[in-house]
């Protein structure tokens, strides 16, 4: 076999020896060297010219339109390499010990008989070399020097997320880097991630959120067949996954398969004989990949897709490594919350639509117990007061015990399709309404939680609007059974007053969940005695950013007093509060459909 590549279209149908070929490679990649080459000098020469041009105090010349970095093949050039070259093959093949031996992985065979590059794997340790870094004097092209975003913008932005919001993601996304000018000589795709993020919780920032958005999706995009991406590139990825909830499905599975490829979990062994500190920042992100899959399996009801190997389930052995730090502690506590949670959707399943069985209760009072024994070690390992985001990680912990009560006895209510709870689940269906209702009322009272919702990932705020329409639905069927009607619309018309005043940018879930969450109550009410002037609890923030829906046709909420009329929420909205697996968190505004056939509602 010739291993330069296959002969080219005219050969293969005159059934010709092809000579052609192997020139025909060589002067495609001359001439795509020539084009990065000419684009590089003009690049130095632009910037000689605007040094010049600024120390003369004269205007600067508009940005180049090209760049090594944006080349792109002419659709031409793309047709000759379709129709003549095909899959690219290693002249050099790989040389692996295990070549003479029986091979246990089929893809090898395949690979020693064709030697097509794109079907090996890349050794465990290839995707830990660094990228080449640019140097200090080498301009960078991205979308700010292209006048995208500003350098100011840009600044304020970085420094929002490296100072504040990187620490709710236990500092995995930017920690090696110390401001704007190194982000953007080291990844610029972690610069255009950071910088959605960022703008995103930013009240002043919504003109740049889509900006930014963009751009992080075009080199998303962009990469999507690279065949090997750098740590930095992982990063994104999970940033991606934990914060931006309307790609965070699409992203988190690529971002594991991506891990998968050069076997990231396998760094713990290393963490664990070596120290080895490289290893340990590969298993951070293994992990906040593996948090981000089982959030997502959690609110969609659907299968996860990392599995509880050792790497996993041996997170308590990491901690006895020198390399090991207090952000790692706060992210294994998650972890080992996760692992109850993916055993509690083991045993419960996909929403078939039929009642729990009676014999899951004994396993229900088993799990409860462990998400109490859960709280008690952590809430103890974790009393140190952060710098940067305060009591959040105590708290914290606090706020997911309920979250996690709130998922595990709220299966009780599957299938019931409005009939009563039956008596052997009486006491879930309790635990699970005071679970919801200790997560509005934690929100509405903490400092630090209420703080929190300008930081948290996307997953703590689908849960909380997962509490607040879980106590409306429990209140529409089961009116006055578990919880009074008029509290439930108190809790709610509070809950939509903080959402409105945090302050974040208007894309931001909260604000969103603010206009679904009122319109979803002010469909609820029938008389005028379910509460009087609810108001949002002292030290609320209030006046950081007051957005409201233009298009919406509801009065706006001012601190909380009698938004709905003084109403009160009744049974006749069953068809619109059935609790029987159909999507309920549908927020007008945004048009974001949450279905969390995880729950069993």
């Amino acid at each position: 076999m010739d291993e330069s590549g296959p002969p080219c279209k005219r050969c293969t149908e005159r059934n010709l020896s092809c000579v052609l070929n192997k020139s025909l490679q060589t002067l495609i990649e001359e001439r795509s060297q020539w084009k990065t080459t000419v684009t590089s000098d003009l690049e130095h020469i632009h910037s000689a010219l605007q040094e010049v041009l600024g120390r003369l105090s004269l205007p600067s010349v508009p940005p180049l339109q090209t760049s090594s970095n944006q080349f792109v093949p002419s659709p031409q050039d793309d047709a000759v390499e379709r129709d003549d070259i095909g899959p690219s093959c290693d002249n050099s093949p790989r040389v692996s010990p295990r070549d003479d031996a029986l091979v246990h992985v089929p893809i090898e065979s395949l690979y020693q008989i064709t030697r097509l590059r794109a079907l090996r794997s890349d050794d465990a340790g290839e995707e830990q070399q660094p990228p080449p870094r640019r140097s200090s004097h080498h301009p960078v092209s991205d979308f700010i020097s292209h006048g995208l975003v500003s350098v100011e913008d840009a600044e304020r932005l970085v420094n929002l997320y490296l100072n504040r919001i990187d620490h709710f993601m236990y500092m995995i996304g930017g920690s090696k880097y110390r401001d704007l000018e190194s982000l953007r000589r080291g990844s610029p795709i972690l610069t255009a991630a950071i910088c959605t993020v960022a703008a995103l919780h930013d009240p002043m920032s919504n003109h740049l959120y889509g900006v930014c958005s963009r751009e992080f999706r075009r080199l998303m995009a962009a990469s999507m067949f690279d065949r090997r991406i750098d740590r930095d590139h992982m990063r994104a990825l999970c940033i991606g996954s934990y914060w931006l909830h309307d790609i965070s499905w699409t992203l988190s599975g690529y971002a594991i398969r991506r891990a998968t490829e050069v076997n990231l979990s396998s760094n713990f062994h290393r963490v664990l004989v070596e120290n080895n500190e490289e290893a340990m920042d590969c298993m951070r992100i293994w992990y906040i990949l593996y948090i981000c899959d089982h959030h997502l399996s959690i609110l969609y009801g659907r299968s996860s897709i990392v599995r509880e190997d050792a790497s996993i389930s041996g997170w308590e052995e990491l901690m006895k490594s020198s390399a090991f730090t207090e952000s790692d502690k706060r992210l294994v506590s998650q972890m080992a919350l996760l692992i109850i949670m993916s055993n509690v959707r083991e045993l419960f399943g996909p929403d078939t639509g039929e009642p729990v069985p009676r014999a899951f209760a004994t396993q229900l009072s088993n799990f409860s117990r462990q998400i109490d024994q859960w709280m008690g070690q952590w809430t103890t390992e974790l009393l140190k007061l952060h710098q940067f985001i305060g009591e959040f990680p105590t708290k914290g912990v606090i706020l997911h015990h309920h979250l996690a009560k709130l998922h595990l006895h709220s299966h009780v209510f599957r299938g019931l399709k409005g009939a009563p709870v039956p008596a052997y689940f009486q006491d879930s269906a309790v635990a699970a309404v005071s679970a919801a209702t200790s997560i509005v009322e934690m929100l509405l009272s903490d400092y630090d939680i209420r703080e929190g919702l300008a930081g948290i990932p996307h997953y703590i705020h689908s849960m909380i609007a997962f509490a607040c329409v879980f106590l409306l639905k429990v209140a529409a069927q089961h009116s006055g059974h578990y919880i009074d009607d008029a509290v439930v619309l108190e809790l709610t018309s509070k809950a939509v007053q903080q959402f409105r005043s945090t302050a974040v940018g208007k894309w931001h879930l909260v604000h969103l969940m603010a206009d679904g969450l009122e319109k979803m109550a002010m469909r609820k009410i029938q008389s005028p005695t379910a509460f009087q002037h609810p108001t949002v609890p002292n030290g609320a923030v209030q006046a950081s950013m007051q957005y409201v829906d233009s298009n919406s046709t509801l009065p706006p909420i001012n601190n909380g007093n009698g938004i709905y009329g003084n109403g009160m929420m009744g049974n006749s909205f069953e068809d619109d509060l059935n609790m029987s697996g159909v999507p309920f968190l549908h927020f007008d505004s945004g048009n974001i459909d949450f279905s969390f056939g995880g729950f069993g509602l």
